[in-house]
């Protein structure tokens, strides 16, 4: 029998500069690749142990923290690493009680920040409240009065308030005007409508751009001189290929040594990422989920092909990102740039194959395993754990990719 090992997923808590300050780690997953945990105890601690022992939170968050979901009894644990990074999430339906206060107190001394899932008011949960650091308040669950009440009540206590499940940008604007402090949801996967509104300048610019590096009669004096015209765009492009992530044998020094030596297929994704990045209006988040997505399905289709015929899925798993980037449903962004109708088809009803692998990758990033078609990935000569180890391999990629793509360029870098 398979030893059984655990599926990781992360999602980004924001604060109220729309900066990642924290990770909540996810595992929903049991023999059968169903979403019910049959035991909350070995679920978090197998999280625990994948995040501290077998990787290292560093490779998981960063310098973040991690939020992990705690039941009563695994309060009781000694943990021998460090929990300075670790909130404790106490979930709505344990029992309050003597118990759980003296549990709470205990973690409190040992160091961990405590944060309280789900929290509704009530006499009962009030006794929680001199144990907490963070409350966590559900947006679908709360009445946007309760929500004001709630706040009123806990900011005064020193306590920050994290408005959870936010799914439209109306939700994140009035959490924000009552006070919260941060903010988890799919908000920035789930755009606002700008209905008859034009994009800005810079929005268009990224269209145009993107639509000639998609044009496939695009030559190869086309995207150089393209780049070429972008001092910044340059710069960052040498900086990435150069980078660890590419693991090149020799330093390129020109943007024809790169075209050349990588091809156009590639420089053309990679451009087209480091475009997007330059909308300084987007948390930095979005365009590590965006490589993240487009690494995650690359990697997928790159156990049953060569990975140098996995460009596609990489361009699907990007440009899947952009109407967040374009604050525009995805159907009206497309309309602007040039695609193949696979591509296009994969992109907004996840057809073909890479549209099927992408639809399986955003299930995976959500944490929603029941939706993973795990019969399909079966004929990739996939399971849990594998996909798992190519999450990961996804992570620490990514990793290694983020500081080319962020580096701030000054006048001394250019």
């Amino acid at each position: 029998m398979p030893q059984e090992h655990p599926l990781l997923a992360r999602q980004p808590i924001f604060n109220r500069n729309m900066e990642v300050v924290a990770y909540e780690l996810l595992y929903r997953t049991d023999q059968q690749n169903r979403a019910n945990i049959s035991d909350g105890n070995i679920a978090s601690t197998q999280v625990l142990l994948n995040t501290f022992t077998e990787l290292s939170i560093e490779k998981v968050v960063g310098k973040h923290r991690a939020y992990i979901n705690f039941t009563g009894s695994l309060m009781d644990a000694n943990f021998p690493f460090d929990v300075s990074q670790l909130v404790v999430e106490v979930l709505e339906t344990e029992h309050i009680g003597a118990n759980l206060l003296h549990r709470l107190k205990t973690l409190r001394e040992k160091g961990f920040t405590i944060a309280l899932d789900d929290f509704e008011l009530s006499e009962q949960s009030e006794a929680l409240l001199p144990y907490a650091d963070i409350v966590k308040l559900d947006v679908l669950a709360l009445t946007p009065n309760q929500l004001l009440q709630h706040t009123q009540k806990l900011k005064p206590l020193g306590l920050q308030v994290l408005a959870e499940k936010i799914e439209t940008f109306e939700m994140l604007d009035f959490c924000k005007s009552i006070g919260c402090d941060m903010f988890q949801g799919y908000f920035l996967e789930r755009p606002k409508v700008l209905s008859g509104q034009k994009l800005s300048e810079s929005k268009q610019a990224v269209l145009q751009l993107l639509a000639k590096l998609n044009d496939k009669n695009a030559s190869f004096e086309d995207i150089e001189i393209i780049i070429s015209r972008d001092p910044v765009l340059s710069f960052k492009l040498l900086k990435l290929v150069n980078s660890a992530a590419f693991g090149l044998p020799r330093t390129i020094d020109s943007l024809r040594q790169a075209l050349t030596l990588l091809g156009l297929k590639i420089i053309k994704n990679w451009i087209g990422l480091l475009a997007m990045a330059k909308l300084g209006n987007k948390p930095a988040e979005l365009s590590i989920k965006a490589l993240s997505r487009a690494k995650m399905c690359e990697l997928v289709a790159g156990s049953q092909k060569p990975i140098s015929q996995c460009d596609s899925y990489f361009t699907a798993g990007l440009l899947s990102m952009l109407d967040a980037f374009m604050d525009a449903p995805l159907e009206k962004v497309l309309q602007d740039i040039q695609l193949s109708p696979s591509l296009r088809d994969a992109l907004l009803d996840h057809k073909g194959e890479e549209g099927k692998l992408l639809q399986i990758v955003i299930a995976y990033e959500h944490g929603e395993w029941e939706k993973i078609d795990w019969a399909y990935l079966a004929t990739y000569n996939l399971d849990p754990h594998s996909l798992s180890s190519l999450y990961l391999q996804t992570l620490s990629w990514v990793d290694e990719t983020q500081q080319a793509l962020h580096t701030e360029t000054t006048s001394n870098d250019l």
